[in-house]
């Protein structure tokens, strides 16, 4: 695929009048670097401690559970009483298992939509830049390249400048757009 690339444009480069300018980049250290995936990051981890908070609360109500049926057993023959403190525990050790199962599919799907989301981003930023640039094409599988048509950094440098950082307080969201209005 690679050498039928290269053997069209060099046919291409040699039989047309423009030539052809190509630019590489590491999508790679994009989605790694760029602010929107840190914004994304930063959104999932506050979505979900509600629920980290609730998992975390039913494991010490197990824990909790599992010390009083270990006092029950040590300190009563009562057969009727330990049934019914480890039929507790049971079920709430599989409520906090359909919890967890649920939290880790939610989790998973809101990663995934999250670095899609992202991946967008990353795809039109870099379409932005060979326009900007006016490249024929852009790689982002090479082995090498020389810096001058490496055009991550620039594509970095445009996800900077347009990521849209989340208001933390209404009021000062507020001041902001005020002072923008003449």
């Amino acid at each position: 695929m690679t050498a039928v690339l290269f053997s069209l444009i060099s046919f291409q480069a040699l039989h047309a009048a423009d030539p052809i300018s190509i630019g590489v980049v590491n999508v790679p250290y994009l989605m790694e670097h760029a602010p929107q995936a840190e914004l994304a990051s930063a959104a999932l981890k506050e979505k979900f401690i509600p629920q980290e908070k609730k998992l975390a609360d039913a494991l010490d109500e197990i824990n909790r559970l599992s010390a009083d049926l270990d006092k029950v057993t040590d300190l009563t023959t009562d057969k009727e009483l330990i049934r019914q403190k480890e039929r507790e525990l049971r079920t709430k050790k599989r409520a906090r298992s359909r919890l967890l199962q649920d939290f880790r599919e939610e989790l998973r799907f809101a990663r995934d939509t999250a670095l899609d989301d992202v991946q967008r981003g990353v795809f039109a930023a870099i379409d932005h830049i060979r326009e900007q640039n006016k490249l024929d094409i852009i790689l982002q599988d090479y082995l090498s390249a020389s810096q001058r048509v490496n055009v991550t950094p620039l594509v970095l440098k445009y996800l900077k400048q347009t990521v849209k950082r989340p208001a933390t307080d209404p009021g000062e969201t507020n001041k902001q757009q005020n002072k923008k209005q003449p």
